[in-house]
């Protein structure tokens, strides 16, 4: 894919064929949506397709979500999938209290991820530990969740990168801006902060939250240079 890796981080160059560069995060499990999505899309494999995390639980096709990322990589497709919380905390788990792991994934709604032996299914395994925290490109930073801008490297804080909230931008980024999920946002907010060609913008409407209102409950899909928003009421 042309890239190259930190321990962290990635850094990612505009594809040389002339693709799109596209962004979606938080699909949470509904896979049935995010299909739907790139459909509208019509996603190629000139693309770069960049899914800021949080691929799991709430939605009920936690693994079908998966299989479909698998999927789009084996096909020639330029996938660039992040770390999300949700991702993270189940390698936490299955780290430190895997007698947990069943428990955690019912109340979650994603037993699908489980196998015959109630263990993490391998694919979703690999596929998780994996992935990388933050994606650099010319103009932008992509993140799941935001950064620490109160520390002196905020590109070493992974914590902050698939958990903060409020955060705002300093110097440190002034150069990029930021595009991120993780939090639930009004379509109309994320609307305005496209059309104000806002320094960090969040594409996280919510798709799986359809219960807050008609603001919320769709999955978003960014074109990170022509600045246009696909949008896919949830279906699953």
């Amino acid at each position: 894919m042309g890239s190259s890796l930190s321990s962290v981080g990635m850094k990612v160059p505009r594809p040389e064929n002339g693709g799109r560069r596209l962004v979606i995060t938080d699909i949470h499990g509904c896979a049935n949506t995010f299909q739907a999505l790139l459909e509208k899309v019509a996603l190629t494999t000139d693309d770069q397709l960049f899914l800021l995390g949080d691929f799991i639980n709430r939605g009920p096709r936690s693994i079908e979500v998966i299989d479909m990322v698998l999927k789009l990589e084996e096909d020639g497709y330029n996938i660039f999938p992040l770390m999300g919380n949700h991702e993270e905390t189940i390698l936490h788990i299955i780290r430190e209290k895997p007698g947990e792991l069943k428990m955690l994934l019912k109340s979650r709604n994603s037993l699908n991820l489980l196998n015959k032996q109630q263990r993490i299914k391998k694919r979703a395994f690999r596929f998780m530990r994996k992935l990388p925290y933050y994606y650099e490109l010319d103009k932008f930073y992509l993140v799941h969740a935001g950064f620490n801008l109160n520390i002196e490297k905020p590109l070493t804080d992974t914590h902050a990168m698939v958990w903060v909230r409020n955060f705002s931008i300093d110097k440190k980024f002034n150069r990029r801006s930021i595009y991120f999920g993780h939090t639930p946002t009004k379509r109309s907010k994320i609307k305005a902060a496209i059309e104000a060609n806002a320094k960090f913008i969040c594409l996280d409407n919510g798709c799986s939250h359809t219960y807050l209102g008609k603001e919320y409950g769709r999955l978003l899909c960014y074109d990170l240079d022509s600045r246009e928003l696909f949008k896919q009421r949830n279906i699953d």
